[in-house]
């Protein structure tokens, strides 16, 4: 995972579970964002899914609803879409190191 995660502390109430993952993955985790972070880091990772399973979800209901979405039009947002993490990676790019962490 290269782009930065949204890992703000939250003001809602929180509730302590054990997880079971892979070590290698656990390390991973642990050396890019050290020990205090993990949570907030796995838990923006988690939110990070469920919004593309929601999002899935919704297509799933158009396609239902209406039919295949024509290539030209999922083209155009495969498009749509790289050009926008092309813009964001530039921006993080431009971003000094303290600024793009605090995002």
């Amino acid at each position: 995972m290269s782009e930065q995660m949204d890992a703000a502390p939250t003001s809602r109430p929180v509730k302590k579970y054990s997880v079971s993952m892979p070590e290698d993955v656990a390390e991973e985790v642990r050396a890019r964002v050290g020990k205090g972070s993990f949570s907030a880091y796995v838990t923006a990772a988690v939110k990070q899914a469920i919004e593309r399973e929601h999002l899935a979800e919704l297509v799933d209901d158009y396609v239902r609803r209406n039919g295949e979405i024509p290539e030209t039009a999922r083209a155009q947002a495969a498009r749509e879409a790289e050009e926008a993490e092309r813009r964001y990676a530039q921006w993080l790019a431009e971003q000094g190191p303290s600024e793009s962490l605090a995002s």
